[in-house]
């Protein structure tokens, strides 16, 4: 592309045109005929020597162009400068010889004008010249000036349209694809490697021009030309070592065409790649010669055998009166590789190991250059010493009068001495002792050299000083300085490696630096008064080291350093129980590991952690041994279920109830963690029942419930179905009408009350002791500092139990918070709780801890989910409903997003922390404009895809004769619904926060009879303690952060009493936050489930980077 006022001329089909530097000449008219003729002005000799145009500005303009010749390589450059003003020409010049010889003129510079001026003026300004006749004739045609008639096939294309084709070949190149091919390389020595050169042909071997171009050609399936009269199709036409080579460098081609390196594999000249050789080293040198096979080589004009006997080329010595004479046989080295040396003696090409750190090549490179060598008798000892071991295992060394074992060096007897100092620095002193000269050398001294054994010694310095990152000069000692880890790493690997080198003698410092296992222990537990006595004794330990071991002890750590400066070292066979005891000691233990008091609730876990264990010896005593009988076997337990309810009870409940009365018999408090829509309320209200029946009444007997105000009016109905014979007040009312009730002498079985009135009341509980507690829907105190959470805690109560079907929601501190209320203590305090437990299982993902975790809480909890006990149970089919937002929806909706990140994208981490109750203001906008844009712009009128969806979908499910369940989080959304509902004149009954409880039983028992076909339910309001099994469609209108909600609220329908098979519908608006909510809860539903049953816990906990994925 030439530059501005410059055109560039493409002129090779002039040359082609006139076919060769002769033809051309005849457009090489005499200097006066294309000023006669073209009127062409020309300047002075000497301004046109100059080439520089005597006008200035944008009128002066140059013509360019290049001539090639026929082996496409320049052959002229010629450039014309005109004067666009006057239509003259200025000035030119051109490169070739002529220019100078013909007055500053020649056929270039008449062709380029002659093709400007017929682009610009036209062609009659050639008509009789004699330009017109040389075109005339050359063409053979009349009149040259027809258009075409000049011109030829664009060079590129003639040039594939005469490649030969498969399909469309003459028959001698269709015989040529199926000759077989033989193959014959030409190795160079270069710099790090060989180049190679291949011919290929069938009777006659043509020269690889292009390796890239062969390369590409059999990478493509495209025909390559060999010659005038061979073609490679296949590699199948190559000999089996021509295959075999050719399949190996385009493997090489293959693996490199992607990478950086790619042009590395041809051969480097005069700064560029040249193609025609490939560059061969390394690995990949190797594998080509270790393929090569009968292949004819050829290094230089020698044709080669390649031999790879692993043998050197042959040495011979013979001895001399003052010395030796050393002769080689001649050789050439052709290349190194990391593992090898090649080199060519003869019509041989050989190789041998490349070793001893690379020093025989050096040895070898030196003997190459001459084929003999003398050494006197003094410098023969350094011979014998450095150089024949280096060679004498890879070549062939014939003596003359002497043996090699004469002068084969002494190997000395090692003798390492380790030390310590004060400040822990290790040293270490190795000798070498000559028993034919009866002397002793420090290895670093380097007295004596040429009667010592250096290579022995040279490599005794590589292999202990690895160990050591230090030198004493003073001392010729290696030293090593570090820490414990450095310092535990010598004693129990370095020590042992270095005895393999010679005898070690270890000083007495040193050696009171033990390294120790851990011991076997005697383990005793015994149960008495409601707790666990245990012990822990080393038979071979004071009690006071094995609290230091105790205490000390980490299985996060391959070892720990005692008091006395000795190593511990852990076992990871032994890591699980000792963990165990370790805990143990330092929760109970104080400072006597033989005698600690243990809460019972600790005993089903010890057991399970300590039992069958190698080094453990445990004993325990009868009553500890009954108690682990009797939680093991809580389900066949003879609790008798009460004959009220044995026709009513379903088989695992009647197991539930069981596992209640063992837990209350044992000591222990528990969650009830089934499935939503099992019946926990039944199985608690039998338990209650079935304590009445013992006989217990007033104290032994007294339950408080606490559950969600919502629900309180529904245990009160459940207790009139199904147990009766209990009596239960509800704590309801004013403040003073709540006190009076409370402390009211009339006693009743059961007190039910709600979170929020207990935490307002719990000053008049303060004197009065429960038997039992229950608190429904446990996660409700899920946050250990709330008002609730603490409030449970300081009701007096013997018997505890949650009730949840969602111990866990999002975090794993919800579930300690459970147990402090049920046994407090059981998970430590939260600070340790979170220490031990939280921080490895939410950040580290540690699956040890997650698996102790599990190990403690698995008896206090009993889940069972509706699809392994309800078999009769309808299917519950989910389905998600994808919607597009469009027009105003989506625009306001992509507005508000790309506002969002903006916003995130400038803030630093701790902004992010100060302004995340703006965040969460933001991103509830957007899921707002996913259910419509009016619940928040006041004059919205436009599109709302979302609740158009809905009540198509609802429109379509009354037609069809079911009923619906329609929960969304925004009350808001629900007052648009029943608006768009009433329009399509359908019927629906409500519940949000505004709804009283009495109320809500009232609408409940209404929609289960009557022909209303819709039910709008807020999901924080209604999503737990309602049967609604006449509903059969459930329709989730937004999705919520934590799926356990929506489950929950599912479940209303899909439970017991439910006949039809249950349809849940999410409605997710596409492409936006909502999408990025289903996923969440994906990838992180039911954190209960997980630590139950052993799956991976993860955090929903939102952090910036995460949100701004979700945008």
């Amino acid at each position: 592309m030439g530059t501005k006022n410059e055109i560039v001329y493409d002129l090779r089909h002039f040359e082609r045109d006139f076919n060769g530097t002769e033809q051309v000449n005849g457009l090489e008219l005499a200097l006066a005929e294309p000023k006669k003729d073209i009127r062409i002005k020309m300047l002075a000799n000497e301004q046109r020597e100059a080439g520089i145009p005597y006008v200035s500005g944008d009128k002066i303009f140059s013509l360019r162009a290049v001539w090639k010749n026929d082996s496409n390589t320049q052959s002229a450059l010629c450039n014309v400068y005109m004067d666009e003003t006057h239509g003259e020409w200025i000035s030119a010049n051109c490169s070739c010889s002529e220019f100078n010889r013909n007055r500053y003129c020649c056929h270039h510079v008449t062709a380029l004008l002659s093709q400007y001026l017929m682009d610009h003026w036209g062609t009659e300004i050639f008509r009789g010249t004699k330009i017109e006749k040389k075109l005339a004739e050359q063409a053979g045609v009349p009149d040259p000036f027809v258009p075409g008639v000049l011109r030829k096939t664009d060079q590129d294309l003639l040039e594939m349209l005469n490649m030969p084709q498969v399909g469309n070949m003459d028959p001698l190149a269709e015989f040529a694809t199926n000759t077989e091919l033989h193959m014959e390389c030409h190795m160079a020595k270069e710099k790090g490697g060989v180049s190679l050169e291949l011919k290929i042909g069938s009777k006659r071997r043509y020269v690889v021009k292009s390796m890239l171009e062969l390369f590409r050609s059999c990478d493509e399936g495209r025909v390559y030309q060999i010659g005038k009269t061979d073609c490679l199709s296949s590699l199948d036409q190559f000999d089996m070592d021509g295959r075999r080579a050719m399949e190996l460098l385009l493997g090489q081609y293959r693996h490199k065409k992607s990478t950086p390196y790619f042009s590395t594999m041809f051969l480097r000249t005069s700064g560029s790649y040249n193609e025609r050789y490939v560059y061969l080293e390394g690995r990949d040198l190797d594998a080509w010669m270790e393929n090569v096979g009968e292949i004819p080589c050829y290094v230089g004009d020698d044709q080669v055998r390649i031999r790879l006997d692993g043998a050197g080329p042959e040495i011979s010595m013979e001895r001399q009166p003052y010395g030796m004479l050393l002769k080689t046989e001649s050789f050439f080295i052709l290349a190194k590789t990391e593992d090898w040396i090649y080199f060519q003696t003869g019509d041989r090409v050989s190789r041998t190991r490349n070793q001893q750190g690379g020093r025989l090549g050096e040895i070898l490179e030196l003997l190459s250059g001459k084929s003999e060598f003398y050494i006197r008798n003094k410098e023969l000892p350094l011979f014998f010493g450095q150089m024949l071991p280096a060679i004498e295992d890879q070549t062939e060394i014939q003596t003359t009068g002497f043996a090699l074992d004469e002068y084969r060096p002494e190997i000395p007897k090692v003798s390492i001495y380790l030390d310590i100092s004060q400040d822990e620095i290790i040293s270490c002193q190795v000798k070498c002792r000559y028993d034919r000269s009866g002397k002793e050398y420090l290895l670093y001294d380097e007295a004596d050299r040429s009667v010592r054994n250096n290579g022995f010694e040279e490599e005794l310095r590589r292999v202990t000083g690895k160990y050591f990152n230090a030198y004493d000069e003073t001392n010729k000692s290696m030293c090593l300085s570090g820490g414990p880890e450095e310092l535990y790493h010598f004693l129990t690997e370095s020590m042992t490696e270095l005895g393999k080198s010679g005898e070690v003698f270890i000083s007495d410092a040193l050696q009171k630096l033990k390294v120790r296992k851990l011991p076997s222990v005697d383990i005793g537990i015994r149960m008495d008064t409601g707790l666990l006595y245990m012990s822990i004794q080393a038979p071979d330990m004071t009690k006071d080291e094995l609290a230091e071991i105790l205490s000390l002890y980490s299985n996060k750590k391959k070892f720990f350093r005692l008091k006395n400066g000795s190593f511990m070292t852990t076992d990871p066979e032994k890591q699980k129980e000792w963990a165990v005891l370790a805990e143990t000691f330092l929760q109970y233990g104080k400072k006597d590991p033989a005698s600690m008091e243990i809460p019972a609730f600790r005993a089903l876990y010890l057991d399970e952690m300590l039992k069958n264990r190698d080094g453990i010896s445990l004993e325990e005593n009868r009553k500890y041994k009954e108690l682990l009988f009797n939680m093991d076997t809580a389900k066949e337990a003879n609790d008798e279920v009460p004959e009220s309810l044995r026709g009513i009870l379903r088989p695992y409940q009647a197991d539930g109830f069981r596992w209640m009365k063992t837990l209350k018999r044992c000591g222990f408090c528990g969650i009830l963690a089934d499935d939503m829509g099992l019946g926990k309320t039944l199985q608690m209200l039998t338990f209650l029942l079935s304590e009445k029946e013992e006989g217990k009444t007033g104290d032994e007997l007294r339950t408080l419930i606490v559950t969600p105000a919502s629900l309180v009016y529904n245990w009160k109905k459940e207790i009139g179905q199904f147990v009766p014979e209990l009596s239960c007040k509800v704590i309801t009312g004013n403040a003073a009408e709540r006190q009076e009730m409370i402390q009211n002498e009339e006693d009743r079985d059961i007190w039910i009350t709600s979170y929020d009135l207990l935490k307002r009341d719990i000053a008049c509980y303060e004197n009065i002791r429960f038997a039992n507690q229950v608190i429904d829907e446990a996660q409700y105190i899920k946050n250990h500092g709330t008002q609730a959470a603490k409030s449970v805690r300081l009701i007096q109560s013997g018997f505890r139990m949650a009730l949840t079907g969602t111990p866990m929601e999002n975090r794993l501190s919800e579930l300690w918070s459970i147990f402090d209320f049920l046994m407090p203590g059981f998970l430590y305090g939260y600070q340790g709780f979170r220490e031990k437990f939280e921080e490895a299982i939410m950040n580290d993902r540690d699956e040890e801890v997650s698996a102790r975790l599990r190990s403690m809480v698995h008896p206090f909890i009993l889940r069972r989910l509706k699809k392994d006990v309800l078999t009769e149970l309808p299917d519950k089919i989910e389905k998600t409903v994808t919607i597009e937002l469009e027009g105003e929806q989506r625009k306001l909706y992509d507005a508000y997003a790309k506002r969002l990140k903006l916003y995130l994208e400038k803030q630093s981490k701790e902004e992010f922390k100060q302004s995340k109750l703006e965040v969460l203001k933001e991103l509830t906008r957007l899921r707002q404009l996913c259910c419509g844009p009016e619940l928040f712009l006041e004059n919205y009128h436009g599109e709302n895809a979302k609740m158009d969806a809905c009540v198509e979908l609802v429109r379509q499910a009354v037609d069809g004769g079911h009923k619906v369940l329609l929960f969304s989080q925004f009350t808001s959304v629900l007052d648009e619904i029943e608006k768009a509902l009433a329009k399509e004149k359908i019927e629906d009954h409500r519940i949000d926060g505004s709804v009283s409880k009495e109320q809500r039983i009232r609408l409940v028992d209404s929609f289960e009879t009557d022909d209303v076909p819709v039910f709008c339910i807020s999901l924080k309001a209604g999503g737990t303690g309602l049967n609604l099994t006449a509903a059969d469609i459930v329709i989730h209108y937004d999705p919520w952060w934590n799926v356990a909600a929506q489950n929950q609220a599912t479940d209303r329908a899909h439970r017991i009493g439910q006949r039809n098979t249950v349809t849940v519908y999410d409605l997710i608006a596409e492409n936006t936050i909502e999408e990025q909510i289903k996923k969440l809860q994906e990838s992180k539903s039911a954190l209960a489930e997980e630590i139950l049953s052993g799956e991976g816990i993860q955090s929903i906990v939102l952090d910036r980077d995460e949100i701004l994925k979700m945008l």
